[in-house]
């Protein structure tokens, strides 16, 4: 493997990993919520709207 392929394989590695961290944080933060499960996310507010109409 030479330099180049290394620095990929790195900051593909990190990539990976802070999307996996970021996914589990927001799996427990949902999981562990008192409130809905909707607490937090930045779409709350556009599908309480679809359901409101779908209703």
């Amino acid at each position: 493997m030479n330099n180049s392929e290394t620095i990929q394989t790195v900051i593909v590695t990190i990539a990976i990993v802070c999307a996996a961290a970021y996914a589990s944080w927001r799996s427990y933060k949902t999981l562990t919520s008192k409130d809905d499960a909707c607490t937090g996310c930045p779409l709350k507010d556009t599908c309480k709207k679809g359901k409101r109409k779908r209703k």
